[in-house]
């Protein structure tokens, strides 16, 4: 920044201070350097100049201070016998040198006795006009200010305020200012997707809303006297077979809906004197329908409510047939005893993990392997306590669709899975504790593959339902290894409101199976292991939807279809009259 004139003028009265000071240091505190612990007075430094006689009275005591102060100095200075005679005299030179030969000194010295003179002069004019009276008279008769205090304001009170206006609508009042009836009070729908409570489950308490216990009762009353066929196996050639085919008629007594909502599993009771179908819904309902039942003031459907999603599997177990086995995606899997009229419970995931079951199979009678959502399958022994698996593998990246062992070596197992791969494996070579794995075979696709199941008799076949458009029928041998592969066109698209296909075997025979299709008329197509068709089951009348789901009796010429609505299509042979 630029230097003004102010600042130059501060700096030289400044540096002219320090100056002035310096030398009032060496004229009258010199005795204070020789003897620090007694200070002494030091000497006047405005002394005035004399000018006139009156003047020189005027100083007269002020120079006989002086002196006496030189003459102190003196006496002190002999007084000190560690001054040396070189100091002294060079101390003597000092003071002479600067008192007389410094012009600066003489000129600060003469200003400041101009200085003192006007400040006096001023101060005598001051008295004589009698400013100083005058002062001191006006501060007596001043009178000190009191401020007023401010005076209260008024409150204003405010105006009431309208009432808010409201419509009569919510007033529920008409225009002509009649109340209108109340609203009828509507119960808001739960959707209950909890898990149903840990541990067995009588069989009554699970009764979906609008079934009696009568009901209850009869079904399990009808079961007390059914005979189920041990030897399961269909010899009969093919031609006979497909001649039985064509004897299956619908009719509008073997349609019925058997549960509220879309069909994810359905199973046919291997029972030889009666016809009972089982369903599976999307809210885990079960339900039982004796299709060919005697009372005529029932429909023979008993609906129960185990599970809370969707029941995608439902096996009769073919050890004991009074046991109907469930898996949900609610992560549990029960055993509904017809005997003892309970669900008991098999085996459950942690809720926290939300892990889906998507299936299972018999290994033996007392120990089950299920497909997973995570990629893995678990092994469950009923016998041992709780509801933990013995063995968890982890098989695929992605989620499993279907588990299926093998009929004769039950330590092979075929897996579909979301990752678009049907892979075979060996239980015994498994590693558990999420450890990597290795498959003996797999089947390539291009999209999901819905499902892949063996052969029910001899294992020789693996049959694969897949997004892509396909039917795959690979051959499979004893050791694992899979062989010659079938693939067949099918259109199974679906779209999102449909269960999706899964081609399922004949529970008796190695050359036949069936599987659901998007063609119109609606209608249920059976294929040989060649890819032909062998019939389409269809009926104008009674079947105008498509039937994701189908299963065959394993001993009689019974088939049955489930749709989307939850609507059982159960094609029989007519009985002659």
């Amino acid at each position: 920044m630029p230097i003004t004139l102010r600042s130059r003028m501060k700096r030289r009265l400044s540096d002219s201070e320090g100056v002035q000071d310096q030398k009032r240091k060496k004229i009258g505190l010199t005795a204070i350097k020789t003897e620090p612990k007694q200070p002494l007075t030091a000497l006047p430094l405005n002394i005035p100049v004399v000018s006139t006689a009156t003047d020189m009275e005027r100083l007269q005591p002020a120079i006989k201070k002086l002196e006496m102060s030189k003459s102190a100095i003196t006496k002190l200075e002999k007084s000190q016998p560690a001054i040396t005679k070189l100091e002294k005299s060079q101390k003597e030179e000092d003071l002479s040198s600067e008192d007389d030969d410094d012009p600066d000194f003489e000129e600060e010295l003469d200003f400041e006795t101009r200085r003192q003179r006007n400040i006096q002069d001023n101060a005598d004019i001051f008295s004589r006009l009698g400013f100083h009276e005058a002062k001191v008279e006006l501060k007596i008769s001043s009178k000190t200010y009191k401020p007023k205090p401010a005076s209260k304001r008024m409150k204003i009170p405010k105006p009431a305020l309208a009432p808010s206006r409201r419509s009569q609508r919510l007033q529920r009042i008409d225009p002509e200012g009649q109340p209108l009836p109340a609203l009828p009070v509507v119960e808001p729908v739960v959707y209950e997707h909890a898990r149903k409570p840990p541990g067995p489950i009588n069989m009554v308490d699970t009764l979906f809303t609008g079934n009696p216990v009568e009901d209850h009762e009869n079904l399990l009353m009808s079961l007390d006297n059914v005979t189920v066929s041990l030897d399961r196996e269909n010899n009969s050639p093919l031609t006979r077979f497909v001649k039985d085919l064509h004897k299956l008629r619908l009719d509008g007594d073997r349609v019925s809906k058997v549960v509220p909502d879309r069909i994810f599993s359905l199973s046919v009771h291997p029972s030889e004197n009666q016809t009972l179908v089982i369903a599976g819904d999307k809210w885990g309902k079960l339900g039982f329908w004796d299709v060919v039942h005697e009372k005529s003031d029932s429909d023979g459907i008993v609906v129960y409510h185990p599970h809370s999603r969707p029941i995608n599997e439902i096996r009769v177990s073919p050890y004991n047939h009074l046991q109907v086995v469930s898996s949900s995606y609610d992560g549990t899997s029960r055993c509904c005893d017809l005997q003892k009229a309970v669900f008991d419970e098999i085996y459950a995931t942690c809720e926290d993990d939300d892990n889906l079951l998507k299936n299972f199979d018999f290994l033996s009678a007392d120990t089950i392997v299920y497909s997973q959502q995570d990629g893995t399958v678990a092994v469950v022994d009923k016998r041992s306590p709780g509801t933990q698996a013995e063995h968890v593998y982890a098989l695929h990246p992605k989620s499993l669709r279907t588990v299926s062992v093998h009929p004769i070596k039950s330590h092979l197992i075929v897996t579909s899975s979301t990752d678009c791969t049907a892979k075979l494996w060996d239980l015994r070579n498994l590693k558990a504790g999420g450890k990597s794995n290795k498959w003996l075979d797999s089947i390539g696709h291009s999209k999901n593959v819905y499902s892949a199941y063996f052969s029910p008799v001899s294992g020789k076949y693996i049959l694969t339902t897949s997004l892509d458009g396909t039917l795959n029928i690979v051959e499979c041998s004893e050791s694992g290894g899979l062989g010659k592969r079938k693939v067949i066109r099918h259109n199974n698209h679906v779209g999102r409101w449909l269960t999706p296909f899964r081609a399922a075997w004949h529970p008796a025979r190695e050359d036949v199976f069936v599987v659901g299709s998007m063609e119109r008329p609606r209608q249920i197509q059976v294929f040989d292991c060649e890819g032909k068709v062998l019939r389409n089951l269809t009926d104008l009348d009674y079947l105008g939807s498509v039937c994701s789901l189908n299963a065959f009796h394993p001993t009689r010429n019974i088939l049955v279809g489930g749709n989307s609505s939850g609507r059982v299509h159960v094609f029989m042979q007519q009985v002659s009259a």
